[in-house]
């Protein structure tokens, strides 16, 4: 799977599971970067017909050489941004997990 369809598919996952449902117009707003709407519908589209099967996956950092520090601060931003989005998945796997136990 490409960095774009890993992204638009990783923002499905963690809207889904804030409780939200995904559309062309919500993932744009969201996504850590720009991207074509194609490349939007296609990842939606993954997500609707695997969604019972993924888990948000890391994006691998992009290959395009960085020409100012800027340009790796939003590298850098759109890394942690991945690893939240991870994070909170695990914690709240790990929350639903503790609660059947309790019951």
């Amino acid at each position: 799977m490409n960095n774009e369809l890993q992204q638009v598919v990783n923002t499905c996952i963690a809207l889904s599971e804030a409780g939200k449902k995904p559309s062309v117009g919500m993932l744009r707003a969201k996504l850590l970067s720009p991207l074509p709407i194609p490349a939007i519908i296609k990842g939606l589209s993954y997500w609707k017909e695997n969604k019972a099967t993924l888990k948000i996956q890391t994006v691998a950092e992009p290959t395009i050489p960085l020409n100012n520090a800027s340009d790796s601060l939003v590298v850098r931003v759109t890394q942690l941004e991945n690893e939240v989005v991870a994070l909170r998945t695990a914690l709240k796997t790990l929350q639903q997990h503790f609660e059947g136990e309790g019951s």
